[in-house]
């Protein structure tokens, strides 16, 4: 089980404890992802700040890796040695204008420190296998991981390429 970090909902500060958490827990594997728009947005307290994409999220917690903290009272805190995972799409994400650009993004997330790559799920694996190529011609090297979903109900057939932006 990898638990999935979200940018969206949660102030910086909140996701640097809920790290924390995870870590005194023995937990050292996370998916950092922005996660999807719910529309409601947490006022920020003074002094607060959120990660708005996914890079920035991944930055966040590289830098813990590297013993860099937000709270003062952690300055001499030890690093911690979270494996960093992101999220990519072999059908591009549905608000990147093109696969081009997404692939820059999904290498951005890398560049700030991923180490893993787990797809959204698809269905057809010739779009896998490009995706694959075109970012190892972008020169992302890390692992990554195709993204599966069995299906086991006849509706999921329409609800899933509406729901997730896939072709079936």
């Amino acid at each position: 089980a990898v638990p999935h970090v979200l940018c969206r909902g949660f102030t910086r500060e909140e996701t640097e404890d809920f790290l924390i958490e995870l870590r005194y827990l023995g937990i050292d594997n996370v998916l950092a992802v922005r996660g999807d728009d719910s529309g409601y947005q947490k006022p920020l307290r003074e002094g607060r700040s959120a990660n708005r994409f996914a890079t920035d999220l991944v930055t966040q917690i590289d830098a813990m890796n590297h013993g860099r903290y937000l709270a003062d009272d952690l300055l001499d805190a030890e690093p911690s040695s979270f494996c960093i995972g992101v999220g990519g799409y072999p059908e591009k994400h549905f608000e990147a204008p093109n696969l081009e650009t997404d692939i820059r993004h999904t290498k951005a997330k890398v560049d700030a420190g991923a180490e893993y790559i787990v797809t959204q799920m698809f269905f057809d694996n010739a779009r896998f296998f490009g995706n694959v190529e075109r970012c190892r011609a972008a020169g992302i090297t890390v692992p990554i991981i195709p993204g599966l979903k069995i299906l086991n109900a006849k509706a999921q057939l329409a609800s899933i390429p509406r729901n997730f932006f896939v072709d079936i």
